[in-house]
């Protein structure tokens, strides 16, 4: 059962992480926290890199590795909304992957003139008189 309610964690984490890649943007635009920024940044750039590589993400081969270690077959109320945010992060449709693929580029070049647009401001210390 632990196994089980781990790898769910997981999988809420990994939603969590896409939705952060995604909804970031819109987010420092209302907030413009420096770091959150930068942070936004380093996910696209390792968003594009998984897909660019084809490579697949650790969270899901930790959600595996949990998943394999289940052998209880325990069945919970919450295993619904865990299939469907599966569905929603797992996509095996390879036009839509390429789709996303694309988008994940668009929305790295639009981030990256954000930082033209409206650069970081550093915070300086007012000189009192």
């Amino acid at each position: 059962m632990f196994y089980k309610v781990a790898a769910d964690f997981v999988i809420i984490t990994h939603f969590m992480w896409i939705l952060f890649v995604i909804l970031g943007f819109p987010v420092f635009l209302y907030f413009n926290l420096s770091i959150w920024r930068l942070l936004h940044l380093a996910a696209l750039i390792a968003a594009i890199i998984m897909q660019l590589t084809r490579t697949i993400c650790p969270l899901t081969y930790l959600e595996a590795y949990l998943k394999s270690k289940d052998i209880s077959g325990a069945v919970y109320p919450g295993a619904f909304i865990i299939a469907k945010i599966e569905s929603i992060i797992y996509v095996e449709d390879l036009i839509t992957l390429e789709r996303i693929t694309c988008l994940t580029l668009f929305f790295f070049i639009i981030v990256l003139l954000s930082f033209w647009f409206r650069p970081i401001k550093l915070k300086r210390e007012k000189v009192k008189k």
